[in-house]
């Protein structure tokens, strides 16, 4: 993704109280398919799906598990990651507020290809493959907006396998960050963006591909140059150039 798009809680859109137009509007920035869906279809497809949460650590969906539910993220983030028979974990993404996770195993029937673990309190709303399948084939909009998520998701995945097969670490640390900063940044002044999520050295290592030790000695020199800042544990970006000059050395 290019730019930031920045987090937001989000208000349950099934309250009578709720601004749909507005909801819609919202979604836009997080996830293709709710947003083609308009006020009404995420009202119609959510009408009965059942609120779930889970603890920090918690497993929602275990890789070769049956896909058979998908769950729309309200609040918090969930990992996704896969694991290589050596025990490597490897994070392809790390998912918010508005987007929805399991929906590929959810539509082709299949078993779940990675593990999805709630790296902080999640809540949100879980609905079956059934009710899913049933409200795509009757709109043709959606169905063709489905393609384009999927699609988003293939990219995203290429995008981190490049990312991991950069031999130097330094480019490979630049390449996540800014995948990071990307997607979980809020702009600031002077063209700050700071990161809203807080992640910890070891998450930003296995998003990269990186030891922790790495991780944690890159990023203080990269502070000591002025390209990032420390702000409550949660890093600022005050360089993006230097940070993708790095990330295309």
């Amino acid at each position: 993704p290019t730019g930031c798009q920045c987090g937001f809680r989000l208000t349950p859109w099934w309250s009578s109280d709720v601004n749909w137009a507005m909801k819609a509007s919202e979604i836009t920035a997080q996830g293709v398919l709710l947003s083609a869906m308009g006020a009404e279809g995420c009202k119609t497809l959510f009408a009965d799906a059942r609120p779930v949460e889970y603890r920090a650590g918690q497993t929602i969906f275990a890789a070769g598990e049956p896909g058979a539910t998908l769950v729309l993220i309200e609040e918090g983030r969930v990992e996704v990651s896969i694991t290589s028979i050596t025990g490597r974990k490897s994070v392809l993404a790390h998912m918010g507020p508005g987007e929805v996770l399991g929906e590929i195993a959810a539509l082709d029937g299949d078993t779940r290809s990675a593990d999805s673990v709630a790296a902080t309190r999640v809540s949100g709303r879980i609905l079956s493959r059934d009710n899913v399948l049933a409200f795509v084939s009757a709109r043709p909009k959606v169905a063709q907006a489905l393609i384009v998520e999927l699609c988003r998701k293939v990219r995203n995945a290429s995008e981190m396998f490049l990312t991991q097969a950069v031999i130097e670490g330094e480019p490979r640390l630049a390449r996540g960050l800014l995948r990071l900063f990307d997607q979980w940044g809020s702009e600031g002044e002077g063209g700050t963006v700071l990161m809203t999520e807080r992640f910890s050295q070891q998450e930003i290592g296995e998003f990269s591909g990186l030891a922790r030790e790495n991780v944690n000695r890159q990023i203080k020199m990269w502070t000591e140059a002025g390209m990032l800042r420390n702000e409550g544990r949660k890093l600022v970006l005050l360089d993006r150039d230097a940070l993708e000059e790095l990330a295309e050395s």
